[in-house]
């Protein structure tokens, strides 16, 4: 059946407009990032128009063959297309890449945060370039299908051939640098990838690392604790958004009394190891710089097994949901996280911190008795960064990035961690209580164009807080050395190492190649190396030295190196790489790579 309009002269040049647009397109936009690129690695791009051309050929001999309703059928491609257009460029433009597998995966293990983000990013831009792109893509596939009628049907064949045969080609290639070939089979085979993860591959497992934990205690010497803790973990709070840091918004005033009377202590270094929260927390609880989880014992498994302290982990997050509560939930006396709540969702997959601070500090003195190790998780400050009415401090402009929010989220947790200290002291143990605040990772409002994290090395993303409360009669000597230490670059790595020294347990002879933490009651090396990893969006790995900041990505078979002097660009904004000596860029990159080796092994302790 036909509409009566004749076939165009030129059957095959129509049949490359579509190829065309959706390469020339992708080839604007991305140049930035596609001029880099050396020549075996950009040769995939105009290979890939063989891909997007053979798979127009096929689309359209699938659409010559909707007879009545082809009009609708060629419509219905055409928005499709664009949708996806816009939402992968949407994507490229906030995280800089196009999306992956791992951004497919949390789009499908997070659909309320992502939808929640499509909300608050997308704007009347997105929607005349969607009916734009329909529009002109709708004239072009109308045009080829009127052109494709007259090809025989061995030619078809031929195509449809050629089709399955480039797919195999580039199902096998694609992977290893995604970005390096043109939208169609970019985005096509990451959705691939993702899915087979998903459905039919151990990747998935290794991916997410949700496997039931297991670890070792080979060393049983047990030991006696000195004090109680407690370990609260915020999620998503950067030092530079906290007053006691020094913002101008008051956003921690509970925290400004205890550092200003100097019951807290306020570590002015201290950095995170990762920035995403499933690599981060893990870090911090064992003590070593690896993504793998495969037999690693965490300071509550030491506490539990090897001294007479109850431990406890109250979190407000999801954990369930992707099985990451198998991680975790090892050696715990009391285990809650979201998943095992009767609370309704308030943020982000997790219930409101003020209902379970409500619930944890009753706890107090009666369910939780000393000595205890207890860990308790935020999760409020997470994207979207829900705030409540009565919690609104700080006024509303309608600032899109969501700093407002943000803010306000980090005054009302500031009020909770009041709340935890108050039914301490009701309950006679904040005296004997020494109390670490540490945040996951930091958060990015555009400081570099793009927002969240997952994204980069930079201290947006990396400088986090932590400090900590020492009660009444801590040792004076044990003061002392924690002060001298808050001037010193930390990370997260450290609080293994000195929850192990206040619980009275030997220091573990942890396998040199993953043991970048040392004891914070004790003197810190000189010129230690602070390792950070980021191993979600992108691959990326930063040494930090003394005031140093060595940086290496890759990212589609580029490596990019970057270096920043902290004591004189604090903002990292002057790349200082290619005018380093030659024997400092050797030295860095040794380190780098040695650090690349060792975050994806498993490690081996000696324990």
């Amino acid at each position: 059946m036909t509409d009566g309009t004749a076939p165009p002269r030129r059957p095959w040049l129509v049949m490359c407009s579509v190829p065309l647009l959706i390469t020339v397109m992708d080839l604007v936009i991305r140049y930035p990032y596609l001029r880099l690129l050396d020549w075996s690695t950009f040769q995939h791009f105009p290979v890939s128009f063989l891909f997007e051309w053979l798979t127009v050929c096929v689309i359209v001999q699938l659409l010559a063959k909707t007879g009545r309703f082809q009009k609708y059928a060629i419509f219905a491609v055409a928005a499709l297309i664009s949708v996806v257009q816009v939402a992968a460029y949407g994507h490229f433009f906030y995280f800089g890449i196009l999306p992956n597998p791992y951004a497919i995966n949390y789009l499908i293990d997070h659909s309320a945060d992502s939808l929640s983000l499509i909300r608050s990013s997308a704007d009347w831009k997105h929607a005349v370039w969607f009916l734009a792109l329909t529009g002109v893509l709708f004239v072009l596939l109308h045009r080829s299908v009127q052109a494709i009628r007259p090809v025989p049907v061995l030619h078809r064949r031929i195509i449809l051939g050629l089709f399955i045969g480039a797919a195999v080609v580039f199902n096998n290639n694609v992977r290893f640098a995604p970005a390096s070939y043109s939208f169609t089979p970019a985005t096509v085979f990451s959705l691939k990838y993702a899915l087979q993860e998903r459905w039919f591959g151990r990747t998935f497992d290794l991916r997410g690392g949700y496997m039931r934990r297991r670890f070792t205690l080979e060393d049983t010497t047990r030991g006696t604790a000195s004090y109680n803790c407690i370990l609260f973990i915020s999620e998503s709070v950067r030092k530079r958004s906290m007053s006691a840091y020094g913002h101008r918004r008051p956003t921690t005033p509970f925290l400004d009394s205890l550092a200003g009377s100097g019951a807290a202590l306020l570590f002015r270094r201290h950095v995170t190891n990762a920035v995403s929260t499933q690599y981060s927390v893990p870090m911090m609880l064992s003590g070593l710089f690896t993504v793998r989880k495969d037999d690693v014992p965490y300071i509550y498994d030491h506490v539990r097994n090897r001294t007479d302290a109850r431990t406890y982990f109250f979190t407000s997050q999801s954990l369930q949901r992707s099985t990451i509560d198998l991680v975790y939930n090892t050696s715990l006396d009391t285990f809650v996280c979201q998943d095992r709540l009767s609370w309704e969702q308030f943020n982000d997959l997790g219930v409101d911190d003020d209902t379970l601070t409500n619930a944890v500090t009753r706890l107090f003195g009666d369910a939780i008795r000393p000595p205890f190790l207890t860990v308790i998780q935020f999760n409020n400050t997470h994207y979207p960064y829900t705030v409540k009415g009565p919690s609104r401090h700080f006024t509303f402009t309608g600032d899109s990035s969501g700093v407002e929010c943000y803010e306000n989220t980090i005054r009302e947790q500031d009020a909770m961690l009041r709340r935890y200290f108050a039914a301490l002291r009701s309950s006679g143990l904040l005296d004997s209580t020494v109390v670490f605040f540490l945040s996951d990772h930091g958060e990015a409002f555009g400081e570099r164009g793009h927002h969240g994290h997952l994204n980069t090395l930079y201290g947006e993303e990396i400088d986090v807080p932590m400090w900590i409360y020492l009660p009444p009669g801590f040792p004076e000597s044990a003061r002392t050395q924690l002060l001298e230490n808050t001037l010193q670059p930390t990370s997260h790595l450290d609080l293994f190492p000195t929850l192990m020294q206040l619980f009275g347990l030997r220091s573990v002879p942890a396998d040199d190649r993953a043991s970048y933490g040392h004891s914070l009651l004790a003197p810190l090396p000189a010129l230690r190396i602070v390792p950070v990893v980021g191993k979600d969006m992108i691959d990326t790995k930063a040494a930090m030295i003394g005031n140093k900041k060595y940086i290496m990505t890759l990212k589609d078979g580029l490596i990019h190196y970057e270096a920043y002097d902290l004591g004189q660009d604090h903002d990292e904004r002057t790349n200082l790489w290619s005018s380093l000596p030659d024997q400092e860029r050797n030295e860095a990159r040794e380190r780098l790579n040695r650090l690349d080796r060792i975050v994806t092994n498993t490690p081996r302790r000696n324990n």
